[in-house]
C-alpha cells in the first residue's frame, strides 16, 4: 500500500533540483533518475522511500475538478502541472519526506498539494 500526493504547480518543475534541496537540508536520500522525467529516493537503509511520477501538464480544468473535485480545481488555474508522489508503507518517514517534497515543490513553483490534512487517503498498490 502507498500513500499518494499530488502537486499541482503553475511551471514546469524541476524535480532534481527541489530533491537536491532536500538532501541538502538534511534528508538522507539517494536519488535515482527513473527515465522520463521519473524518481525514486531511496532511504539511508537503501528501500525505495518516495516515487515521483514524471509531471503531466493539465490543460483542461475539468479534469482536475473530475480527479480531485471542485473544491480543489477552483484554486488552480490551467494549465497546471500535475505532480504524483508516492510514499512507500512500511518505511518509515516515507510519508513525511513524500508530504515535505510536494510542500518545497509547491512552494518554489506555486500551486497546491491535496490532499491538504497531513493524512493522506491510503491507496492500495497496483
Amino acid at each position: 500500500m502507498t500513500s499518494d500526493f499530488v502537486a499541482l504547480v503553475r511551471h514546469r518543475p524541476e524535480i532534481s533540483t527541489v530533491i537536491d534541496g532536500l538532501i541538502a537540508f538534511g534528508e538522507s536520500l539517494e536519488p535515482y533518475d527513473a527515465g522520463d522525467g521519473a524518481f525514486h529516493l531511496y532511504d539511508a537503509g537503501g528501500r525505495l522511500a518516495v516515487s515521483i511520477e514524471s509531471p503531466q501538464l493539465v490543460e483542461v480544468r475539468g479534469e482536475v475538478e473530475r480527479l480531485l473535485g471542485p473544491e480543489l480545481a477552483g484554486r488552480v488555474r490551467v494549465p497546471v502541472w500535475w505532480v504524483e508522489v508516492r510514499a512507500a508503507a512500511g518505511v518509515p518517514e516515507a510519508m513525511r519526506i513524500a508530504r515535505r517534497f510536494a510542500d518545497d515543490l509547491v512552494h518554489w513553483q506555486g500551486g497546491t498539494v491535496w490532499p491538504e490534512s497531513a493524512t493522506p487517503p491510503v491507496k492500495e498498490s497496483p
